[in-house]
This record gives structure tokens, C-alpha cells and sequence, in this order.
């Protein structure tokens, strides 16, 4: 090969290699851009509305919640009020127990006294047989179409009853109002009106009040039904006011002491 000839091939090479560096570099930089590309494209695009769906949401959760707080506060407010309305019925429910117990001690118009030992015997009987008239089982004595023979027994469980054990007992004829019970001491027995008169006092008890067992019970005495003519303003007012101390079990109710109360009422020549 001539000299000129390689001189000529050398010339060429060199004039190719930049070429191919470019052509090179070229390639890298495409290469980087069309990954720039493909990264921007991959990128969240803006959503005008993402602001206004996260707030529907924490919308909705604060709006759950106030309703869950208000139906908790209304289960409350129906507990507390179911509450009140449950004590209101069962103190009214207590009210008449007591003044179904002590009805036979009212209508005896019992006295005063401190404890069992010191209530009169008449009271005891008196008290006892009322006990048997309004509550006992008054078909099972025989009877001659006006009055019933009561057993002394039954007369002194019923003695118990209301005063519990240990209460003095002495059988004797007691009078009641217009009725009369006469004690056959042969017969150990009582004569007793079949359809006796209730024309005496029948008790309200207004408040009650305990420690344990024992119960203090303010009991109104009220005389006996009047007529009221239609359209008549009328208030039946107690006549007196008695204190009872009762001793309540589940399964009994014994009187254990009585006293004056205060009077509720004034009447005009008080003032």
C-alpha cells in the first residue's frame, strides 16, 4: 500500500471517531429524557375535587359521631326519666301497703305508746279483730246470717300480726264505733257483726321514711267518706296526723310505736 493511501485511512478513522462519541452521547442524553418523560407521566395528576372528598369524609365522621352522642345522651335521659317514674310508683306501691296494714290500728283509733307492753289491752283485741274482719278469711267461721264466731286463737294471731310476738293480750268485750264485740269466755270465743260498721277514721299515709327495717311512716288520719254534690269544690282534710314506727320485713310488718304528729292543717280560727 502506497504511503498515501494510509495517510488517507488514518484521516478518515479520525474524522469518524468524534462522530461516535457524539452519536454516544446522544443516546445517554435521549435515553435520560425519555425516562424523565415516563417518570412525569407516572406522577399523580391533580384532582381539583380531592380537597372537597376529604372534607365529605371528615364531614361525615363528625356527623356520626354527634348522632351517636345524641343517642347515648336520649338512652340517659329515658334511663334517668324511667327512674324517676319507677320510685314515684314504687313509693305510691309503699304507701298503700302501709296504710293497708295499719288501716285496722286506724279505725281503732289506736293511742299513743313507746312500745308494745304499754298498748291497752281493749286496743290489742279491738285492733286484732278488725285485723281478722278486713283481711282474714271470714267464710270459714260460722255464722248465723248477722254475726260470725272468731275463735280467742285467731283473735291473738292476728294480735301478733300487727304487734308481733310477746304483745299482752287479755280477752275481754270491746266496743268499736257502733260495733260491738262481745267476748264469750265460755266458748273462747268472739261474737263478731258479719257486716260491721266502718264509720271511723281510714288512713293516708303522706311520707315515709326508714333506717334499715325500721320504718317511719306519717299516716293521716281521715274521717269517714262524705257525699260531695257535683260541682262542689271539696278537699277531704285529715282530722289528725299519727306517727308510726314499723318494723318491715320481706315477709312481715310489725307496729312497734305510735305518736302525735303535727298538725298539717290550720284552720281559720288559728290564725
Amino acid at each position: 500500500m502506497r504511503k498515501n493511501d494510509r495517510i488517507r485511512i488514518k484521516k478518515e478513522k479520525r474524522e469518524k471517531a468524534p462522530g461516535r462519541i457524539l452519536d454516544s452521547l446522544e443516546g445517554s442524553v435521549t435515553d435520560v429524557e425519555e425516562e424523565l418523560e415516563a417518570s412525569e407521566g407516572q406522577q399523580e395528576a391533580f384532582d381539583p375535587y380531592a380537597p372537597v372528598t376529604k372534607n365529605r369524609k371528615s364531614f361525615f365522621v363528625a356527623g356520626l359521631l354527634i348522632i351517636i352522642l345524641a343517642v347515648v345522651g336520649l338512652v340517659t335521659v329515658i334511663r334517668a326519666a324511667v327512674g324517676f317514674v319507677n320510685d314515684v310508683v314504687n313509693q305510691t306501691a309503699l304507701k298503700n301497703e302501709f296504710a293497708s296494714f295499719l288501716y285496722p290500728l286506724v279505725i281503732t283509733d289506736v293511742p299513743a305508746f313507746d312500745s308494745i307492753d304499754n298498748i291497752p289491752p281493749s286496743v290489742v283485741v279491738n285492733s286484732a279483730i278488725w285485723q281478722i274482719i278486713m283481711k282474714g278469711d271470714t267464710e270459714k267461721y260460722e255464722n248465723d246470717g248477722t254475726n260470725m264466731t272468731v275463735s280467742e286463737i285467731d283473735v291473738e294471731s292476728a294480735a301478733v300480726t300487727l304487734f308481733g310476738y310477746g304483745v299482752p293480750i287479755e280477752h275481754q268485750t270491746v266496743r268499736s264505733g257502733n260495733n260491738t264485740f262481745q267476748y264469750d269466755e265460755s266458748a273462747k270465743s268472739y261474737i263478731v257483726p258479719l257486716n260491721p260498721n266502718y264509720s271511723s277514721y281510714w288512713p293516708r299515709v303522706s311520707e315515709i321514711s326508714n333506717v334499715g327495717e325500721t320504718f317511719t311512716v306519717t299516716v293521716e288520719y281521715m274521717p269517714p267518706s262524705m257525699y260531695v254534690a257535683e260541682g262542689m269544690d271539696y278537699e277531704l282534710l285529715p282530722d289528725k296526723v299519727m306517727i308510726y314506727t314499723v318494723s318491715r320485713t320481706s315477709s312481715s310488718m310489725t307496729a312497734r310505736s305510735v305518736s302525735y304528729g303535727d298538725s298539717l292543717y290550720t284552720s281559720d280560727d288559728d290564725v
